[in-house]
C-alpha cells in the first residue's frame, strides 16, 4: 500500500514539473495581438529601434514552426533563423552608443522577400512589416514582430517571427528634413575640420 501511495505522489510531482514547465514556455511565448489584424499598420505608426546605451540582448522569442523559413539579421548579419532557433535562444548583439539606429530586416526565403522596419515605402510592396511594442514583456524591453508575406498573401496579424531586445527603444522615422538637417550639420563639421 505504501508503495501505491509513493507512485502516485511521484506521478504528482511529475504531472506539477510537467505542467510549470509548460506554463513557464506559454509564458514566454505570449504575444503582443496587433488591435488591427488583417490591415497593415499604418506609415504614421511605423517605428524603427534605436539603442538606449548598454548591452543589446536579443531573445527569440516566437515562431510559426510550420510556417516561412524565416531569418532575422542586424545591418546584413544574421541573428536568428527560425528553422535551427528556439523560443529562449538569445544573442548578445553588443554595445551600441544611445541613439545609434539598428537597422532589423527579416528575410523570408518560401516567399523570397527581405522586408526592413519603418514605413511601408522601405519594402516592395509598400507595407510596413515590423510591430513595435515598448516596454514588454518587461520594463525595458523592447517587442518586434513580423509580418512575413507580401500584402497579397498576408493576413497582417504580425506573428510569423517575434523578438525581444533589451537597451533599445522604439522612435518614430525621422522626417525627411530631419534626415536633411542632419546631414548638412555632419557636412558643416567636416568643412569646418578642412578648414582648422
Amino acid at each position: 500500500m505504501k508503495k501505491q501511495n509513493h507512485s502516485k505522489s511521484l506521478r504528482f510531482s511529475i504531472a506539477i514539473a510537467v505542467c510549470a514547465s509548460f506554463t513557464g514556455l506559454s509564458t514566454l511565448a505570449q504575444l503582443v495581438p496587433y488591435p488591427y489584424s488583417g490591415t497593415p499598420i499604418p506609415d504614421a505608426d511605423a517605428q524603427l529601434v534605436y539603442a538606449s546605451g548598454g548591452d543589446v540582448v536579443a531573445t527569440f522569442y516566437h515562431g510559426v514552426p510550420v510556417g516561412d523559413h524565416d531569418v532575422l539579421y542586424l545591418n546584413g548579419t544574421e541573428i536568428f533563423d527560425n528553422q535551427f532557433n528556439e523560443i529562449g535562444n538569445t544573442i548578445d548583439l553588443g554595445t551600441f552608443a544611445p541613439g545609434t539606429l539598428l537597422n532589423f530586416t527579416m528575410q523570408d526565403f518560401d516567399v523570397p522577400n527581405t522586408w526592413n522596419m519603418g514605413p511601408g515605402s522601405g519594402n516592395s510592396d509598400g507595407a510596413v512589416h515590423a510591430y513595435v511594442v515598448d516596454n514588454f514583456p518587461t520594463p525595458g524591453n523592447t517587442y518586434v514582430a513580423w509580418e512575413d508575406r507580401p500584402v497579397s498573401m498576408s493576413d497582417f496579424n504580425y506573428n510569423d517571427l517575434t523578438f525581444t531586445f533589451s537597451n533599445v527603444e522604439p522612435g518614430p522615422v525621422p522626417e525627411p528634413s530631419t534626415l536633411a538637417l542632419a546631414g548638412l550639420s555632419g557636412l558643416s563639421l567636416l568643412l569646418f575640420r578642412r578648414r582648422k
